[in-house]
């Protein structure tokens, strides 16, 4: 019986669970929604247990990439946009599913996860410094720091989605006033267009860029505003750290060139005020959807 690792990747709408080999091949995946509800877990549990049944599978270990902020000292989570986890105990969690050690379960943050498999086997490869970023119905980040995953004291360096932009806007989920993802997540972006009028029956980012496509002036206004304020937010890591390379992924960035050129613009647009930046590397996530699977592979194989 062929061994393999375990890989979930937590976000606030959906958790992605996957078999993966040692040579980061995906061997079947399954996504569980999240978000609002308070059985999360008894589902995972059962699409965890289906998978290594139906694919013969013995689990070597666990890689977990979650929203944040995690809980290294305690083995858990607190993913701000999944209210019922508050100091979720994750590891013991499937330590006890799967009958191993907790040593076992390896936990880091999931845009720690996705700058990890980017460094290593992605559009980052080669570089020595970068930050890695996760856009989507949250927003994170992960850093490289001279060639190596760096995680902070606490595991969540990179937590930038939460640093604020601005002293006036709606309180975060988190608590503070002013976050990064109050403007630039996906859902943020469409809340902003439907203040603006914009009308639509879908509540999704991908509804927004599709209009945005078609011309509709008020997605547009919006994407712009959610870029611009996400650029504002990647040039202040840039200067805090010096450094210039940025890969990027998570929902949004699927939405295509509609984001993806207003952000390429916004960036430089900022970052010309910081002299010492020069013209910023910023480049897509050549993962895609798998990028913090494989990151949270990573986290067991490479620890």
């Amino acid at each position: 019986m062929n061994s393999s690792v375990l890989a979930v990747d937590i976000g606030a709408t959906k958790a992605a669970i996957a078999l993966i080999n040692d040579d980061l091949k995906i061997i079947e995946r399954v996504d569980v929604l999240t978000g609002n509800r308070t059985d999360i877990w008894n589902e995972i549990s059962e699409v965890v247990i289906k998978l290594i049944s139906r694919n013969h599978v013995i689990i070597k270990g666990v890689g977990i990439g979650s929203a944040g902020p995690i809980h290294q000292d305690l083995g858990a989570i607190s993913p701000v946009n999944i209210p019922d986890w508050r100091e979720f105990p994750i590891i013991s969690g499937f330590s006890k599913l799967l009958n191993i050690e907790p040593n076992e379960v390896v936990l880091h943050g999931d845009a720690i996860a996705l700058a990890h498999a980017e460094h290593k086997v992605g559009a980052g490869q080669g570089l020595m410094n970068m930050l890695g970023m996760v856009v989507s119905t949250g927003i994170g980040g992960g850093l490289i720091l001279d060639g190596k995953l760096f995680t902070g004291s606490t595991g969540n360096a990179g937590y930038f989605g939460h640093h604020t932009i601005s002293f006036e806007s709606e309180i975060c989920v988190c608590g503070r006033t002013g976050c990064a993802e109050v403007y630039a997540s996906g859902p943020q972006m469409v809340k902003y267009a439907k203040s603006l009028g914009w009308q639509s029956d879908a509540n999704n980012f991908e509804a927004l860029s599709n209009a945005a496509k078609s011309g509709n002036d008020l997605a547009i206004q919006s994407i712009s505003r959610g870029a611009d304020a996400l650029a504002q937010a990647i040039v202040n890591v840039l200067c805090i750290l010096d450094i210039k390379a940025v890969v990027v992924g998570g929902g949004v960035i699927q939405s295509g060139e509609i984001y993806w050129d207003v952000l390429k613009n916004k960036v430089q647009e900022h970052a010309q005020f910081a002299k010492f930046i020069g013209k910023v590397d910023l480049r897509k996530s050549s993962l895609n959807i798998d990028a913090g699977l494989i990151g949270a592979a990573l986290a067991y194989l490479d620890r």
